[in-house]
């Protein structure tokens, strides 16, 4: 499994700081983490479970990549 390319990191801006741990099980997919925003933006704490899926981890893992992403951009673009 490649665990980091798919998950929280998967999709993330180059340079962007995450803390993360990752978790797989009977067909159960998770990544939770720290995301350090740029410029001082501060950190958004994100958990992103796909449960019960049967599809191959590969695709829960781009999922949890696309959910970080959408997150990390929300919090950056839409911060007043």
């Amino acid at each position: 499994m490649s665990h980091g390319r798919r998950t929280l990191e998967g999709l993330a801006a180059f340079g962007t700081e995450i803390a993360h741990k990752t978790g797989t099980i009977g067909g159960s997919t998770n990544d939770v983490g720290i995301v350090t925003l740029p410029d001082d933006a501060g950190h958004v704490a994100i958990a992103v479970f796909v449960k019960s899926s049967d599809k191959e981890t590969s695709v829960s893992e781009r999922v949890i990549a696309e959910v970080a992403r959408a997150v990390h951009d929300y919090f950056l673009f839409q911060r007043p």
